[in-house]
């Protein structure tokens, strides 16, 4: 490496950003917010799916009335959003976690449990440390509700109701009922206790009950955040569609130009420029939305969540396909505009320097990777400590919920790909046309890719695009100094570290060792496409020796 990588000054940065990182880690547990970033994290179950199912399966036959030998089940990892991002706000986490933590956990385990021939599902939450239930739901297909299934309210419904309180631990004299009394006594009446004594800040511990034939078909304890809270949480999540809104509209106009850019230099174009790059980003994207099938059941109504899942995968898909294209015409169109500075944004197979460039790439991504990823870690402390940011664990996104989560870093690779490709390679090029500034050219573009990541439950949602913003302009820098794979080996380093460590604290040795592995996986990728090239790849050819003529078998002419 020492003769073909000369750059300390990227060595340094690797090395600051290892500082920062390591540095952040040791100071958090110091911090009281930075504390508390932490602990909102995804916990780690100590109760596998298996354990839970069972628990779930002996308590709605127990209690449920389920006689099915064989019932549907699937166990889904969900967590109380609302709740946990008011306790956050309201800086009360620590206190609920040593008040309630172990009886009513922000995060458990979900178990669908679908019944055969009678059109019912049973929800039943589990805790994943105790296997203890906190909750149930029993819902009705159409097919249920047009037979009569729990058709009528038993007489002694209260009875019934207070027997279940005090099952679950509750002591039904310490609560008011404040909802759904006498005047509202038909089946499935939602009948609301709430607590004379337990509170956690403004938001007072209630019982969400249902009773018919002297059944409970619906028992949930509820902390009802204040209307407040709710009001600034919607006003912030507004904001974020907005911004999402935004940058899909933005991101469609350059994928337009793009298009119209390759209809009128097509005559210039070589089509199969991109075409493994995007192949790759799409068939990525597609295997991990099928490995986020159980993610996408994580929001249900009280029926079947399966029919909605598997509508929502397809509809994802084919937006998926939409993104294919807009990547395809990103790359072809964004390498022509830099062609045309006299600029080559990337070796492709057929240069003979493609092996030695792709090594570098890999080298340089590392290094810019590490000092992100230290650069990153300062921002989210800074914005923890100064800001009062946090974040809540959202199941839709949760390894927890995936099939196999071990080939979710994957995803690092379709990340990667498709973001450089559209904001770096066709998104700086087109602002630069238009503005001829390069910093503007590096700056616009990273603020529309930093909307787009503005969805994720990070909380007041302005910090996201900030920090997002920042990350964009290193990798349009990149992009600039080193050229389009050094960006993309940067970014799927940087994506491979997260989720890789993602996978390594769920607590399972199998997944451990797959997200170290996936550590490496861009360094792998880099060698392996140098070794390729170099071996199957087409050869410098040496330069032919000069023609030599033969002797002239005539005498010379005699001179006058």
């Amino acid at each position: 490496m020492s003769k073909r990588f000369k750059e300390p000054s990227l060595l340094l940065l690797a090395v600051i950003g290892c500082l920062l990182y390591f540095g952040v880690n040791l100071l958090s547990p110091y911090m009281e917010d930075a504390e508390r970033m932490e602990e909102v994290t995804e916990g780690v179950p100590s109760v596998t799916k298996e354990q839970a199912a069972g628990a779930a399966l002996g308590f709605a036959r127990e209690h449920l009335g389920l006689t099915a030998a064989e019932p549907e089940t699937i166990v889904i990892y969900q967590a109380v959003k609302e709740r946990s991002g008011y306790l956050q706000k309201e800086r009360l986490y620590d206190d609920y976690q040593k008040r309630f933590g172990e009886k009513l956990p922000l995060e458990f385990y979900e178990v669908e449990i679908g019944e055969p021939g009678t059109g019912l599902t049973h929800y039943i939450q589990v805790n994943y440390t105790n296997r203890r239930i906190i909750g149930w739901e029993t819902g009705r297909s159409a097919t249920a509700r047009s037979e009569g299934v729990f058709s009528e309210p038993a007489p002694d419904a209260e009875a019934v109701i207070r027997k279940t309180m005090a099952d679950q631990g509750y002591a039904p004299d310490t609560f008011a009922l404040v909802s759904g009394g006498s005047d509202a006594t038909g089946p499935n009446t939602l009948r609301i206790y709430r607590s004379k004594e337990d509170s956690i800040g403004s938001a007072p511990l209630e019982l969400h009950v249902k009773e018919t034939r002297g059944r409970i078909t619906l028992f949930r304890p509820e902390f009802p955040v204040p209307d407040t809270f709710t009001a600034w949480k919607n006003a912030q999540d507004d904001r974020a569609s907005l911004m999402t809104w935004i940058s899909m509209g933005l991101s469609t106009v350059m994928t337009l130009t793009a298009f119209i850019l390759v209809i009128r230099g097509r005559r210039d174009i070589r089509f199969g420029r991109g075409l493994i790059l995007t192949l790759i980003f799409a068939g990525v994207y597609v295997l991990n939305n099928f490995n986020m099938l159980p993610a996408f059941r994580t929001e249900h109504g009280s029926g079947p969540s399966e029919p909605q899942a598997v509508f929502y995968l397809w509809f994802v898909n084919i937006f998926v396909l939409f993104m294919a294209v807009s990547t395809y015409l990103s790359l072809l169109a964004g390498r022509q505009l830099w062609l045309r500075r006299g600029l080559n944004p990337w070796p492709v197979w057929s240069d003979v320097s493609f092996g030695d460039s792709v090594r570098t790439a890999m080298v340089r991504g590392y290094l810019f990777c590490l000092f992100v990823l230290g650069l990153q870690q300062v921002m989210f402390f800074a914005a923890a400590e100064l800001f009062d940011v946090w974040a809540v664990s959202d199941p839709a996104d949760s390894v927890y919920n995936m099939r196999v989560p071990g080939i979710f870093p994957l995803m690092a690779w379709a990340a990667s790909i498709s973001e450089e490709a559209v904001y770096r390679l066709l998104g700086i090029a087109l602002v630069l046309a238009v503005t001829r500034s390069r910093f503007l050219a590096v700056l616009l573009p990273s603020i529309v890719w930093a909307m787009s990541h503005t969805q994720y439950p990070i909380y007041p949602v302005y910090t996201r695009l900030i920090e997002v913003t920042v990350i964009g302009l290193i990798f349009g820098y990149v992009f600039l100094r080193y050229g389009f794979l050094t960006a993309i080996f940067a970014h799927a380093a940087m994506d491979s570290i997260l989720m890789g460590l993602s996978l390594m604290i769920t607590g399972s040795s199998v997944n451990t060792a797959i997200g170290a592995g996936y550590l490496l996986v861009p360094a792998l990728a880099g060698w392996l496409l140098s070794w390729l090239h170099a071996r199957f790849g087409p050869k410098l050819k040496p330069p032919r020796a000069p023609l030599e003529l033969p002797p002239d078998p005539l005498p010379p002419a005699p001179q006058p």
